[in-house]
C-alpha cells in the first residue's frame, strides 16, 4: 500500500480558490449569474485556465469548449489511460458559489497535493471543466456528453425559450466551429476512472453531522418543454367568456402535474421551474406559454408512468404540446471506487454515509461508457443549493479534496504490490 499520508491538501489554498472564483458573475443579493458561455463564465474559465497552468498542468480546450488540464507521470507512458476528475464552472441563474465550483477547485487542489507529495504516479491525471452542465441553453451535461459523442441531433441549434441564444450561437461567439464538435469525442479507453466532488445539494449529510457522502448512484432524469397556445387580445375589451388565455390553461397543467407526481409516491419528484409568458404585457391576454418540466426518480418505470400521465394532461388541455428536452438513465457508481473512498475515510478517521444523488451531474455520463466512476459529496449548509444562500464549511471542502486525492492515488496504484 502506498503511503497516502504524504498527500496533504491545503485548506487555505482551496478556500482562496473558491472565494476568487465566486467573484465571477456575483451579483449582491442575487447570487451567482454565471450561465454557460456568458461573459462571466468565459472570464471565470480564463482565470481557472491560468490556475491550472500555475499548478503545472498542460491545458487545452476541446471543440466543445471543455477545459482539460493534464498531469503526465514523471515515469511511465504519458499516452496511457488517465484517472480524471472534474465538474463545471457555469451556474444556474441566481445560483450559489459552490455548485460545480467545488468540484473543479477540489480537483485542482487534489492534483497539487499529489504533485507535492512526491509520490510517483504511473498514469496521467486529468482535471476537466465541462461546458454547460446546468443546461442553460437546452440540455444539461453538454460537455461530458460531447466528449463521448452522445449529443442529440440538432440540440445545439435549439433554445430553452424564444429569444434566448442557442449553444451553437454562443460557441460561434467564442470562436468554436460547431461543425467540428465531433472532434471533442474521446474513446472510453482513454480513461481508467472518473471521480467528481460535489456539494450534496440536500440536507442529509448536515443533519447527520457527517462530512463525506459516498454516492452509490444517480437517479433517472427527464426534462421536457411544454408549450401552451391561446389567443392574444385586449385585456380590457375581451369578455372573459370569449377568451382563450394560454396562461390560464398553463396554470391548470401545473396544478395537474403537481397532483400526478405526488400521487405516484415518494420515489419521484417533479418541478416546473422555468416559465415564460408571451407577449408578457400587462394589458394583453397571454397568447403563448412555454414552461420546462423536470422529473426525477430512482425507478425508471415510475418516471415513465408519470411522464405518460402528464402527456395525457397536456394533450387534453387543447392547443398544448409536450416535447422531450433530454432523458438520462440513472446510473450506479463503481463498487471498487466506492470501497476505495471508504478505505480512505477510515484511514483518516473521517465519518461517511453512502447515499444516492437526486441531482444530475457530469459523472453520470461516464458509467454509460463503462468507465469506472465515483462521486464524493460534502454537506451544504441547511441543504440549500441553486440559490444565493448556498454555503459550505471550508473544512468540509478540504476533507472532500483530501478524499479525492487519496482515491485518485489509490486507483492509480490499484493492482500493484
Amino acid at each position: 500500500m502506498r503511503d497516502i499520508a504524504k498527500i496533504q491538501v491545503q485548506e487555505g489554498r482551496l478556500r482562496q480558490d473558491l472565494l476568487d472564483l465566486a467573484r465571477f458573475g456575483e451579483v449582491p443579493g442575487r447570487g451567482i449569474m454565471r450561465t454557460a458561455l456568458s461573459d462571466a463564465d468565459l472570464a471565470a474559465r480564463q482565470w481557472f485556465k491560468e490556475r491550472m497552468k500555475e499548478a503545472g498542468l498542460e491545458v487545452h480546450e476541446d471543440a466543445a469548449a471543455n477545459l482539460i488540464g493534464r498531469m503526465n507521470p514523471v515515469v511511465g507512458p504519458t499516452d496511457g489511460p488517465c484517472i480524471a476528475t472534474g465538474s463545471h464552472i457555469d451556474s444556474v441563474a441566481q445560483g450559489g458559489r459552490f455548485d460545480g465550483a467545488l468540484g473543479i477547485c477540489a480537483g485542482l487542489e487534489a492534483l497539487r497535493a499529489i504533485r507535492e507529495s512526491g509520490l510517483l504516479i504511473l498514469c496521467p491525471l486529468e482535471l476537466i471543466v465541462f461546458t454547460d452542465e446546468e443546461g442553460s441553453h437546452f440540455a444539461g451535461t453538454f460537455g461530458s456528453r460531447a466528449m463521448f459523442n452522445l449529443l442529440q441531433e440538432g440540440e445545439m441549434e435549439r433554445s430553452r425559450g424564444t429569444g434566448l441564444p442557442t449553444l451553437a450561437q454562443d460557441l460561434n461567439r467564442m470562436g468554436k466551429d460547431v461543425e467540428k464538435i465531433s472532434q471533442a469525442a474521446r474513446s472510453p479507453s482513454e480513461f481508467r476512472a472518473f471521480l467528481e466532488v460535489h456539494i450534496e445539494q440536500g440536507p442529509v449529510l448536515e443533519s447527520m453531522g457527517t462530512p463525506i457522502g459516498i454516492v452509490e448512484g444517480i437517479v433517472h432524469l427527464g426534462r421536457y418543454l411544454i408549450r401552451v397556445e391561446g389567443k392574444t387580445g385586449h385585456a380590457g375589451t375581451t369578455p372573459m367568456h370569449l377568451r382563450d388565455d394560454a396562461l390560464v390553461k398553463a396554470a391548470g397543467i401545473i396544478t395537474a402535474v403537481n397532483e400526478a407526481v405526488r400521487s405516484a409516491g415518494p420515489e419521484i419528484v417533479g418541478t416546473i421551474g422555468e416559465f415564460q409568458v408571451h407577449p408578457g404585457v400587462i394589458n394583453i391576454i397571454p397568447g403563448e406559454v412555454e414552461m420546462a418540466l423536470d422529473l426525477r426518480s430512482i425507478k425508471k418505470t415510475t418516471l415513465e408512468a408519470v411522464k405518460n400521465t402528464i402527456q395525457e394532461i397536456v394533450h387534453y388541455t387543447g392547443n398544448a404540446r409536450m416535447e422531450t428536452i433530454l432523458t438520462k438513465g440513472g446510473v450506479r457508481m463503481d463498487p471498487g471506487i466506492m470501497e476505495a473512498i471508504e478505505i480512505s475515510c477510515r484511514q483518516r478517521g473521517i465519518s461517511f454515509q453512502r447515499m444516492w444523488s437526486g441531482a444530475g451531474h457530469d459523472a453520470m455520463t461516464f458509467p454509460t461508457q463503462n468507465i469506472p466512476t465515483g462521486m464524493i459529496f460534502i454537506p451544504c449548509l441547511a441543504g440549500e443549493s441553486h440559490c444565493p444562500d448556498e454555503d459550505i464549511r471550508f473544512e468540509d471542502a478540504a476533507i472532500g479534496a483530501q478524499m479525492l486525492a487519496d482515491t485518485m492515488v489509490s486507483m492509480a496504484f490499484k493492482g500493484e504490490k
